[in-house]
Formats: C-alpha cells, sequence, structure tokens
C-alpha cells in the first residue's frame, strides 16, 4: 500500500488532496492556523504539479527513445534485407549454424 501512495501518480495526487482537504478544514474551523494550513496546502498542490509535469516529461522522453531505437534497428533491418544474397553465402551460414 505504501509503495502505490508513493510511487504512482495517483497516488500522490490522492495524498496531495487529503493534505489539501485537511489543510481546508483547518483554515475554516481554527483561525489562528489559516495561514499556516493554506501555506502548507499551497506548498502539496505545487509539490503535486511538479511531480505530475515530471512524470510525463519522463513518460514523453522515454517514448522518444523507443521510437529512435526502433527507427534505427528498421535502418539496420533494412539495409540487412537490401543485401543481395548469393547461393553460395546462403548454404555457407545454413552449414555454419548461423544466420
Amino acid at each position: 500500500m505504501i509503495e502505490f501512495l508513493f510511487n504512482s501518480l495517483w497516488g500522490w495526487l490522492s495524498v496531495t488532496a487529503i493534505i489539501v482537504i485537511a489543510c481546508g478544514l483547518v483554515a475554516w474551523f481554527v483561525p489562528p492556523f489559516r495561514r499556516l494550513a493554506l501555506m502548507i496546502g499551497g506548498v502539496a498542490l505545487v509539490a503535486a504539479t511538479i511531480y505530475a509535469k515530471g512524470t510525463r516529461d519522463r513518460a514523453a522522453l522515454e517514448q522518444r527513445r523507443k521510437e529512435e531505437a526502433v527507427a534505427k534497428a528498421r535502418k539496420s533491418y533494412d539495409e540487412i534485407d537490401a543485401r543481395h544474397d548469393t547461393d553460395d553465402d546462403v548454404t555457407r551460414r545454413l552449414r555454419d549454424g548461423g544466420f
């Protein structure tokens, strides 16, 4: 349970929502702590926003890296497929057990 709360975006947003609601209740019912409660709630919102943006940017970076790797592999495979094989090359590779 604790891993879900701090290792997923939904977990961070849930914890942030609980903190903000608790701070709102403290600010409403305990006026001497209103300023402190609002500051803590604001910090929680800013932290959740930064975490969400970082998560989104990291996912985009990983997707971009994956697409680059696939493009590089596809280019390499296309170059290999474009080679002309003679019967001697095919026979030698089959005999040696390699492709």
